[in-house]
């Protein structure tokens, strides 16, 4: 080979575009360094969720100033924090939850804990636990009590005591709320009254007096109760909306005038409408309604009224209902120093000049800024998942198309960075849940990792889902494996349809619901894909009504009767376990011994039978693990097998890392 011929290799090796290698998976699997995140009402602090090396979360406060944590909070081994709220300058109220599994969101234990800004007088204020005697930590001990606390409001004119209700242990179906103040130093509990309706969840007005309280009942058809007070020395009442038909109305805040209320009402076939109703005469005026459910509303910077509302459309919209506030210049200032990314305001000061913004998208998993409101600047604080470059992930977009019987899905399909979107091998990504949950145009780690081996991701809101509308949830009562299954089949076909995955390399992977789905379109459509990997799924819907916790309450029972069904064949014949004679794709199965929502027994059943008739699969089990890996080496080791069996079965992917 002369000199003429290696320069030109040299050339070619210079010309060619260099792949960096994909971030390592422990990237994708690492916890955020901070959650939730509040400024004090005057500005000095920011108090802000952060991971402990057990795995649980502690509230730590920081000085603005010296940036140095000045207090910290955590509760029992077994705790993380809930939520917390700023009660005065220096006073902070958190409450606890137990994390029963990295799918689960965290469940409140009912126990509320205050510290001050300095880190003194760190205190249980409410909880059995208050009674109990210290135990090394540094949370001075209070009276006990077989009750949970929900925080309902701080009080304008009050900076010692906050609206709480207590919900008495005793009974697996509930019990009526109790509400009352609760000094946030002391734990003293001043009750003011009882909600005489079960469960029922309380709405403060602006002036931290109780005056809506509402619930599903525990009844067979689950229907919605509401009941209002107007006024501090009035009885609880039946809360009745003008021209109210089978429409579920679901309260949200008080306008600033304390006599109107935020609520969403359904419709008979699209989304949900937000709607300003009339407290006394139950008249109604339409605020806003579009092609999704509201979501959320954007408050003003006193907090007493609300100007937009959030839905989460493709790829999530603002929409501004009251174009006279002066709040609404704000917003749009943030949306357009942020563009193509959501903003939202975490909360203000007291004075309305400083708020914490949040500004995520897709690839970005979010940064937080402080924004001066006077000078219409922005400055950066900080990013939770800081190793994480939103240039080097893959971008995500919202897509549509008609399913089998003409109903109108939405989902979202993610493409690896530059690629042309072409006969890629494709990962469905069904959701758990499944009614009620939706998924969203947002940062999501697992996706993020698929995607930066190489593989395409489809997730699906399939009906059922949230979002949308009552009519399209409830279309989906009923038809696990049904229609449910249909749309995800219909979805995947799409995706071939329209040349974006390889149909010869289509794997179907979930969690929860998501398991049961990716094990049910297995057998049911056994030449579609060529992989079902079933994380803390269900395999055997039968043992739905006698397994887990969600047939212990009266509530749950009725959930599933109405949900699910409870004919005997048709749930076995829905079942993955049944059809397994059917079965072409390599399996995955992933199981946590802990897990109560579904139980082990459902993966260890399948896992059996797959040993039973010499079917070679995956079978990954932490017997410490709950609804969902929660450690961090375990969560390793579940995704190098995952992505080592897609490797194997539809890739080429690049390998774990």
């Amino acid at each position: 080979m002369g000199p003429k011929f290696l320069a030109a290799i040299a050339a070619l090796l210079v010309s060619m575009p260099m792949f960096a290698a994909p971030p390592p998976l422990a990237d994708f699997v690492r916890r955020p360094e901070s959650g939730e995140i509040r400024i004090s009402p005057a500005g000095q602090y920011v108090a802000t969720t952060v991971p402990l090396a057990s795995g649980k979360t502690a509230l730590v406060v920081i000085d603005r100033q010296s940036m140095r944590i000045t207090a910290s909070l955590r509760g029992r081994a077994e705790d993380d924090i809930g939520d917390f709220v700023w009660v005065n300058d220096t006073r902070v109220v958190a409450s606890m939850a137990t994390r029963l599994g990295g799918r689960d969101r965290p469940v409140p234990t009912g126990e509320l804990y205050g510290i001050d800004a300095d880190g003194k007088r760190s205190t249980i204020l409410f909880g059995l636990r208050a009674g109990e005697n210290s135990t090394g930590t540094n949370i001075k001990q209070r009276e006990g009590k077989r009750a949970s606390a929900v925080l309902v409001s701080v009080l304008p004119d009050d900076d010692k005591r906050v609206l709480i209700a207590s919900y008495a242990w005793g009974s697996r179906d509930g019990a009526l709320p109790e509400y009352g103040l609760l000094d946030v130093y002391t734990g003293r509990f001043v009750s003011k009254g009882v909600v005489p309706l079960m469960n029922a969840r309380i709405i403060a007005d602006h002036s931290g007096e109780p005056r809506i309280a509402f619930t599903n009942d525990n009844d067979a058809d689950l229907s919605r109760k509401i009941m209002i007070r107007s006024g501090k020395s009035s009885e609880w009442s039946p809360f009745i909306e003008a021209g109210s038909t089978n429409a579920i109305l679901t309260p949200i805040a008080f306008a600033r005038d304390n006599l109107h209320l935020y609520a969403t009402l359904t419709d008979a076939k699209g989304a949900d409408g937000l709607y300003r109703i009339n407290t006394q005469d139950g008249s109604r005026k339409l605020l806003y309604q579009g092609d999704a459910d509201p979501q959320m509303l954007i408050g003003t910077r006193d907090g007493k009224d609300y100007f937009a509302v959030v839905t989460a459309d493709g790829v999530g919209s603002t929409h501004i209902f009251d174009a006279e506030s002066p709040d609404a210049r704000v917003l749009r200032a943030l949306q357009a120093s942020f563009k193509d990314q959501q903003v939202s305001i975490s909360n203000f000061t007291r004075d309305g000049k400083n708020a914490l913004v949040s500004v995520k998208s897709d690839r970005n998993p979010g940064d937080v800024y402080l924004f001066d409101v006077e000078k219409m600047a922005a400055e950066y604080i900080s990013s939770p998942r800081s190793w994480i470059d939103p240039e080097q992930m893959a971008p995500t977009r919202p897509i549509q198309f008609k399913a089998r019987d003409g109903l109108e899905i939405n989902g979202f399909l993610t493409i690896p960075k530059d690629s042309d979107g072409r006969n890629l091998p494709l990962v469905v990504n069904p959701h758990g849940g499944p009614f009620g949950i939706r998924d969203e145009w947002s940062f999501d780690p697992e996706v993020q990792l698929l995607a930066s081996r190489g593989y395409a991701v489809l997730r699906v809101n399939f009906r059922g889902s949230g979002g949308y509308g009552r009519a399209f949830m409830e279309s989906g009562y009923r038809q696990w494996g049904g229609t449910m299954q249909d749309d995800l089949t219909d979805a995947t076909r799409w995706a071939i349809e329209q040349g974006h995955a390889d149909a010869k390399r289509i794997c179907i992977y979930g969690a929860s619901y998501g398991g049961y789905a990716a094990l049910r379109g297995a057998v049911k459509e056994p030449d579609l894909y060529q992989c079902a990997i079933g994380y803390v799924g269900v395999y055997d819907l039968r043992l739905m009504h006698t397994r887990g916790d969600v047939p212990d309450s009266r509530y749950g029972k009725n959930f599933l009767l109405k949900t699910l069904g409870n004919d005997t064949d048709t749930l076995w014949a829905n079942s993955p376990i049944s059809q397994l004679d059917r079965l072409k794709a390599k399996v995955m199965l992933v199981a946590g011994g802990k897990d109560e929502r579904a139980p082990p027994v459902h993966s260890e059943r399948l896992h059996n039978e797959l040993d039973k008739r010499k079917i070679e699969h995956v079978w990954l089990y932490k017997p410490n693990e709950g609804h969902g890996f929660y450690v961090e080496e375990n969560n390793i080791e579940m995704y190098t097998k995952m992505l080592a069996l897609l490797d194997e079965t539809i890739g080429p992917g690049r390998p774990a890392k």
